[in-house]
């Protein structure tokens, strides 16, 4: 999955809709030290994880806050299986 995103980018999404790490790490159903293993890049979450942490970012998102990373973020995980989407 390291194609779509990273840690960091997973963070930036985060942070961008204003959210804690709590709130991602208890999405995925994981602790603190995995989701910090995925930020640094340790390891990385599986597809189900990932889901769960980028629909809360999407549900608590204000609709007047664009974030141009999230938005990215969001793009390649909806044209995942398209042959542009390893393009970026």
């Amino acid at each position: 999955m390291d194609k779509f995103f990273s840690g960091k980018q997973i963070e930036a999404a985060r942070k961008a809709v204003g959210l804690a790490q709590k709130d991602l790490y208890q999405a995925a159903k994981v602790s603190r030290a995995t989701y910090h293993n995925w930020v640094v890049g340790k390891s990385e979450p599986n597809v189900s994880q990932f889901l769960a942490m980028m629909q809360v970012c999407w549900q608590r998102s204000p609709e007047h806050k664009a974030n141009d990373e999230f938005q990215r973020l969001i793009k390649n995980l909806v044209s995942v299986g398209k042959p542009s989407a390893l393009i970026d």
